[in-house]
């Protein structure tokens, strides 16, 4: 095994001096006769070394293939072979974020990634990866990959860590029923014709949208090779990716190219008059508490079982409901310690804005999520580059090449939409915590 380590060193050697000539030359020059020499002296003993190694290899296959065990010497028992102790699961997610490192640190280039792969020990990582199937710099990561790294991202996303439901959209397009009117039951006498049905339904339509997120990442952790980068890689990707799914899903106001959050559901239909509501004005802890109520009723008055509803709030509501007392100095709602109201989680996100309105106000929606329809199309395509620009928190336009960069892009596409409009209430105009 020594020797195989040694012979790839002076494989990697010679190949940094062919890269070295191939570099001098430029993209218009040409080799000089020394060069060309050099360089096809360094070629034929890469083609000897790179012999050699399959050999060595081939003979280590040999000997394990053909290895017995030991026969004990007289006198000594045998050692009893030790029970197995099964493997710790992979962490969910590392995969992935191994992959983004390793095409990244490649600048892109897939035969580099998958030398690079190789060098780490992960000859394996694209092994069944079509790497020339996503856009160029990138790659589409394998379904089972995806896969991981969705399950992680759902619990970060407010909308998706209610439970709503999730469903594929295979072509990218999904039509499915949505309730509008019950069936028009009644009592009758024998020989009484029954009255017709009003069973009514109208259509929910999901068409996939693209969800791109830039994350620049320091070239020094990418020439590293640890889990804790990949952990890092991975969580600054998950963390991008729900803020921004949350800013849509929620509050999207909905075009060809973005979802209608939640917020604009209602919109242009008959729950605009009966589940957009207003905070009642000059509030104190009674007006408070009755617009909680009013917004449970909305829910349950359209025969939907608010006790399995959530609460969706921004974080000054949420630290107001926390902090606010009654007559007697005890919190009025002392569930809020262990996130629930009223018996119901509460989601805090800052998706959720507190300068609506007159700069002041803010919203806060309850949210069945049994009939909220999330759905999901393709995987995840990354994509990276060294040269891009991007801006950054504060509008500044950063160059990933003079920061010494990779600047990641991740693409997912989903939709969301009701089945039941009248599943969510929304209180707009709130000013509580001002």
């Amino acid at each position: 095994m020594d020797w195989i380590t040694k012979l790839k060193a002076r494989r990697a050697a010679g190949l940094d001096q062919m890269q070295d000539i191939v570099e001098a030359i430029g993209e218009n020059g040409e080799m000089t006769a020394e060069q060309q020499a050099q360089f096809d002296a360094l070629k034929a003993e890469d083609d000897k070394i790179a012999a050699q190694i399959a050999q060595a290899e081939d003979l280590e296959r040999r000997r394990a293939a053909a290895a017995r065990p030991v026969a004990p010497l007289p006198g000594v028992t045998a050692p009893q072979p030790v029970a197995s102790v099964p493997a710790a699961p992979a962490e969910k997610g590392l995969t992935f974020a191994r992959m983004t490192r390793t095409i990244a640190a490649a600048g892109g280039i897939h035969h580099v990634a998958l030398q690079i792969a190789e060098a780490n020990g992960d000859s394996g990582l694209f092994a069944n990866q079509n790497m020339g199937s996503g856009a160029a710099g990138g790659f589409l990561v394998p379904e089972d990959v995806s896969t991981e790294v969705i399950e992680l991202l759902r619990p970060l996303s407010v909308v998706t860590a209610m439970g709503p439901r999730i469903v594929p959209m295979p072509n990218g397009n999904l039509t499915t029923n949505r309730r509008a009117t019950g069936a028009n039951f009644s009592y009758g006498g024998e020989q009484q014709d029954i009255q017709s049905t009003g069973l009514g339904f109208g259509q929910v339509k999901l068409s996939a949208k693209k969800l791109s997120g830039l994350i620049p990442i320091s070239n020094d952790l990418l020439r590293s090779s640890s889990i804790a980068v990949d952990r890092m890689i991975r969580d600054d990707a998950l963390a991008d990716a729900a803020q921004i799914q949350d800013r849509y899903f929620l509050r999207g106001s909905g075009t060809d190219f973005a979802p209608k959050g939640l917020r604009w559901q209602h919109l242009g239909t008959p729950q605009a008059a009966t589940h957009v509501l207003t905070m009642t004005a000059t509030p104190d802890l009674q007006k408070i508490t009755n617009d909680l109520g009013r917004l449970e009723l909305a829910l349950g008055n359209a025969n939907v079982v608010y006790t399995g509803a959530h609460w969706v709030m921004s974080p000054r509501i949420a630290m107001f409901l926390t902090n606010i007392r009654d007559g007697n100095g005890n919190p009025a709602f002392p569930e809020m310690q262990d996130g629930m109201l009223r018996k119901k989680p509460v989601h805090v996100t800052t998706e959720i804005p507190d300068n609506l309105g007159g700069g002041t106000e803010s919203e806060i929606m309850l949210v069945h999520p049994a009939h909220v329809l999330v759905g999901e199309h393709m995987g995840i395509e990354v994509a990276m580059s060294t040269e891009a620009a991007y801006k950054d928190a504060s509008g500044t336009m950063q160059a990933a090449f003079s920061r010494d960069e990779t600047l990641l892009r991740m693409i997912m596409q989903h939709d969301i939409g009701l089945r039941h409009l009248p599943a969510v209430s929304i209180l707009t105009g709130v000013t509580w915590g001002a």
